[in-house]
């Protein structure tokens, strides 16, 4: 006879919103069965020390898992380690991974995303590293402590956290970038410039509007040919150049798919009893009234302890304001809301030291901000920005950019 195990609810992924939906649902539900179901042989831990303390040795695997494994055996929650679901019928509510058929009765999927791959030419696949688990943090970790010379394809946050890593271990790295300037559209010049000229300024050769011309294999590695006339020579190659929500084995399947997995406000998808939360998760937003995507820490975990609620059937509609931040060096980048739909914006503050934000607004309402700075310079007024964009306060410009204004006043009003 087949053995198949049964749960009420299965979560399928091993992150953060996996880890903390399936905490929410245990201080909910005491006794429906409950398992988290991931490819990997770890509980469920933190990504952002991967390409920063982590690289740097100043933390261990244990210290960032989210719970030890007494947690999750003192709250009955089981943990399906390595197992690697190849299909899922939602008629049947049934998983099957290679070792295993799983049935349950309510579903979170929290898969999150998979990084965009490269081929290189004339480059072994064997050569080129990614970062998004652990297992991968510590291959580029044994790398580095090799390597010399380390290329990075991809001037996003990601290979930059990485480049400023590399870089603090005394390797000699170079940055390579398709567009004019770094982090993307979202993140302004002003600042992305303060960011290329940090790195810079510590020894890092950062290359924009530049592309791989040719790449020829030599005795101790790559000579890569760039587009902006650079020779480099390395012996590592890292890629970051973003990433995908990981629906591949959705994608014949009756659930709703639209660059992740479609979701109302309440983290339910298109396919009854079967919610998603966390980076896959395409979901209704209600404070910008239209469905958005979102990579971050703070995101996953927020919208995992809502999944939990939302399963559990403790209504709860998500809408937190988006945030999300990078160190790179003794510099703190941090993002709220949206920064990529504004009529106009203002600025705040000259440099770096003082901390510098950009308030972004739409009808003369702040909709995002972007700040840089010394430490925690910045963080209360990227808080505040967040908060009086959630409650849409309209605000004089003046007021905003002198940096003796307190924004926690208009928040009185």
């Amino acid at each position: 006879m087949e053995n198949i195990i049964n749960y009420n609810i299965i979560i399928l992924g091993g992150g953060q919103a996996a880890a903390h939906a399936a905490t929410t649902i245990r201080q909910e539900d005491e006794s429906s069965s409950l398992a988290i179901i991931t490819n990997e042989n770890y509980l469920p831990y933190e990504r952002p020390p991967l390409s920063k303390s982590f690289l740097l040795n100043k933390v261990k695997e244990s210290d960032f898992l989210f719970y030890n494994e007494d947690h999750y055996k003192n709250l009955n929650i089981g943990i399906l380690k390595n197992e690697e679901v190849i299909n899922i019928d939602f008629e049947k509510k049934l998983l099957e991974s290679k070792n295993k058929k799983i049935t349950y009765t309510k579903l979170l999927i929290a898969t999150g995303c998979k990084n965009r791959s490269l081929d290189l030419e004339n480059v072994n696949s064997d050569d080129v590293y990614y970062l998004r688990d652990i297992n991968e943090s510590i291959q580029i970790k044994n790398k580095l402590d090799l390597a010399k010379n380390i290329l990075i394809i991809g001037g996003g946050f990601i290979g930059l956290e990485i480049a400023s890593s590399a870089n603090q271990l005394g390797k000699n790295v170079d940055v390579i970038e398709l567009a004019d300037s770094l982090m993307g559209r979202i993140v302004p010049k002003e600042i992305a410039n303060i960011v290329k000229n940090k790195h810079q300024k510590n020894g890092v050769n950062v290359h924009l509007n530049t592309k791989i011309i040719s790449t020829t294999k030599i005795d101790d590695g790559y000579e890569i040919n760039l587009s902006d006339n650079s020779l480099v020579k390395c012996d590592m190659i890292i890629v970051g150049i973003g990433a995908m929500p990981n629906i591949d084995i959705f994608k014949d399947s009756p659930l709703k798919i639209d660059n992740g997995i479609i979701t109302d406000q309440n983290n339910k998808t298109s396919i009854e009893n079967v919610f998603a939360a966390g980076d896959v998760a395409n979901f209704f937003h209600p404070l910008y009234e239209e469905n958005i995507r979102l990579e971050s820490w703070k995101h996953a975990q927020n919208h995992g302890v809502a999944a939990g609620k939302n399963i559990t059937g403790i209504k709860t509609e998500y809408k937190e304001m988006p945030w999300m931040w990078s160190d790179q060096y003794d510099l703190n980048l941090q993002l709220t809301g949206r920064c990529d739909q504004y009529d106009s914006f203002i600025k705040r503050g000259k440099d770096e030291n003082e901390g510098i934000i950009y308030f972004f607004l739409k009808n003369n309402k702040i909709v995002g901000a972007c700040g840089l700075g010394i430490g925690g310079k910045i963080g209360k007024d990227i808080r505040l920005a967040g908060m009086l964009s959630e409650k849409k306060v309209e605000i004089e410009e003046d007021f905003l950019s002198d940096p003796s204004s307190k924004l926690n006043k208009l928040l009185k009003k």
